[in-house]
């Protein structure tokens, strides 16, 4: 993980081939909500966008680098107060070129989707320890 402890996996199932849902649970006390912002906490995109790109590896047992996002919506704030606990969907298919993988992800929780994104997942050839 490259921010660390910033959120766990609390389940991982494999609902079809190339299709997985995690739930995961933030860390309300990680340091970068004391920058983002003190007084009302609020996950940065960025931050989503990197998750699903670790738990795209999770599920792949593969390394990658996140080479294009075609599409990202960010439609509700996630905080670690009103949304501590997350759906993550992540839909993977391989691409046509040799070492890409299709991706599409939904962060969402019961009838709330915070973020949906497309893009394409370049292999780094090697797995993950």
């Amino acid at each position: 993980m490259l921010v660390k402890d910033f959120y766990f996996v609390l389940s991982k199932e494999e609902i079809s081939q190339g299709e997985y849902l995690y739930l995961v649970e933030l860390n309300p006390s990680h340091e970068v909500y004391k920058g983002h912002f003190p007084e009302k906490p609020i996950t940065p995109g960025v931050c989503n966008i990197l998750m699903i790109k670790e738990l795209s590896e999770d599920a792949l047992q593969k390394t990658f680098t996140l080479d294009k996002i075609d599409r990202c919506r960010l439609t509700n704030m996630v905080t670690p107060e009103g949304s501590p606990k997350l759906n993550v969907r992540i839909k993977t298919e391989n691409a046509s070129e040799q070492g890409k993988t299709n991706l599409s992800a939904e962060i969402f929780f019961s009838e709330v989707t915070y973020m949906t994104l497309s893009g394409v997942l370049t292999e780094n050839f090697n797995t993950l320890n």
